[in-house]
């Protein structure tokens, strides 16, 4: 597995979880983790 991808990958679930727990009142970055995950796997399927 892809080192940078593990590492957004955890970054956003934190995220996501901290948010659904009230530590947020707004998933904070969520969006911006969820297209750099994208780009990400994009990268990797294309070689």
């Amino acid at each position: 597995m892809d080192i940078p991808l593990l590492i957004i990958g955890a970054l956003l679930l934190g995220t996501l979880t901290a948010w659904y727990v009230g530590m947020f009142p707004y998933p904070v970055g969520w969006l911006l983790l969820s297209v750099f995950f994208i780009a990400r796997l994009i990268q990797i399927s294309q070689g």
